[in-house]
């Protein structure tokens, strides 16, 4: 089966911006399967539509909630249109998920600032390699509607096919997430007799047959290997169906392979890379204020404040403020479940240590405008006790352990309040909590919990 055949979601499906002042906020969430990578980075690069330059900055991560980690970066707004087109890029050690700036006119080769970065590969990892030429190093992508571009380099600046009675291939394999065939689809650029020349051709994994289904274009230049095929080849493909596949990315790995009279070795493969067919272009001319709806605070009986409200955006802003001004606290608000256009629920839990009157009210911004709720108050008791003063004194003590023997074993008076009489923390009170109270009195054992 297909190794990405795994029905992953779209990694930067859940990838928002605030509405655009003088900066802009990107948010991203991943998921903590994602996220626990230590060499994991994060960016988001963008440019002016007009410029053909671009700027990367890192997304640092700002908080986690309900197995979500969101990164955060803030990037000043200057550009001639209020436009701005950006993509994002995540990589680790063995890896990269990136999206793409788009080729729209077709130009090949591709210009540097219309190709997204896929991976750098070692310097010197190829193994049984006749030359540095089969050492990958490098390996870029773009799109346009109708094709798909990839760009190599390796660590010698050329290209050669053969070497006397040794032939070698330079190829970039493709894979199809949504598709449960052994099948793989390879870009070669290549003259084996008889075996493989420059095209592109399906690759079945259960026996390693070439099959060729369409041709591609080349290019060697500036020490690059560039080589493009026609999407259409793609989906004419049974396992295709589609494009870009449902799951919305592909499978894309530099490889370089020798053929000699006897066999055909792999000498280097790249970085395995998620390439995702897409790039954004985000307008800030227009912007809607967003709306505050159902603010709402609960208490329960510890004394903990359960604060929520909706906020939503018709831009699908995210919220740059989130706050609860309670009394005069203020505390960050998350949510779970981000849906800014259609509503999401933002909810903090705050701890109150006195029982009293307390004023709140939420303050929330997309970045332009920002919207307050009305001020509201609650009430909060707060009841005080210490596990093991059973008798509410303020004290723990021997009086403490007799309180307890009347209240468990001759139906005396409850604790006050009667969590207090719970000293080892484990409901009901009996026995074990009055051995636990006399062993922290006089054997030196633990304190009441």
């Amino acid at each position: 089966m297909n190794a990405y055949t795994q029905n992953y979601p779209d990694p930067f499906e859940f990838t928002f911006t605030s509405a655009g002042g003088d900066s802009v906020q990107f948010d991203l969430d991943l998921t903590d399967t994602l996220a626990i990578y230590p060499s994991l980075t994060n960016e988001v690069i963008y440019r002016d539509p007009l410029v053909n330059e671009w700027t990367s900055v890192s997304l640092s991560e700002a908080h986690s909630v309900c197995s979500i980690y969101t990164y955060s970066a803030t990037v000043e707004l200057v550009t001639s249109t209020s436009m701005l087109e950006w993509y994002n890029h995540s990589e680790i050690d063995t890896a990269v998920v990136t999206e793409s700036p788009k080729n729209e006119d077709d130009i090949f080769p591709v210009p540097d600032y219309l190709l997204a970065d896929i991976g750098a590969d070692a310097v010197g990892d190829a193994e049984d390699a006749s030359g540095s030429y089969l050492d990958i190093t490098y390996c870029n992508a773009s799109y346009s509607d109708s094709k798909l571009y990839f760009r190599m380099q390796n660590n010698s600046g050329s290209f050669p096919t053969s070497s006397g009675w040794n032939f070698f291939g330079y190829v970039v394999g493709v894979l199809n997430p949504d598709t449960e065939d052994s099948v793989a689809y390879c870009l070669v650029y290549a003259e084996i007799p008889l075996v493989l020349n420059s095209g592109l051709y399906r690759l079945d994994l259960s026996d390693s047959s070439f099959t060729s289904i369409g041709d591609i274009s080349t290019n060697i230049s500036d020490d690059c290997l560039s080589m493009s095929c026609d999407i259409s080849d793609l989906v004419a493909e049974d396992s295709w169906q589609s494009w870009p596949p449902p799951s919305g990315y592909i499978g894309v790995s530099p490889i370089t392979l020798t053929q000699s009279l006897s066999d055909m070795i792999i000498n280097d493969i790249g970085k395995v890379a998620i390439y995702i067919p897409r790039s954004r272009t985000t307008g800030f001319l227009m912007n809607s204020t967003p709306t505050l709806t159902d603010p709402a605070a609960t208490v329960d009986e510890s004394g903990t404040v359960t604060a929520s409200v909706i906020y939503t955006d018709a831009n699908d802003h995210l919220a740059v403020i989130r706050n609860l001004h309670f009394d005069t606290d203020t505390y960050l608000m998350t949510a779970c479940v981000k849906d800014y256009d259609g509503g999401t629920e933002f909810s903090v839990d705050i701890t109150v240590e006195s029982t009293g009157w307390y004023d709140y009210y939420f303050e929330f911004s997309d970045g332009l405008a920002t919207v307050t709720s009305d001020a509201d108050s609650i009430y909060v008791e707060v009841e005080s006790y210490v596990h093991g003063d059973a008798n509410g004194n303020g004290d723990v003590d021997i009086d403490d352990v007799v309180y307890l023997i009347d209240y468990v074993f001759a139906g005396g008076p409850e604790p006050v309040p009667l969590e207090s009489g719970e000293v080892n923390c484990i409901d009901p009170i009996d026995i074990d909590d009055v051995v636990y109270l006399i062993e922290y009195l006089f054997a030196g054992g633990p304190p009441p919990c």
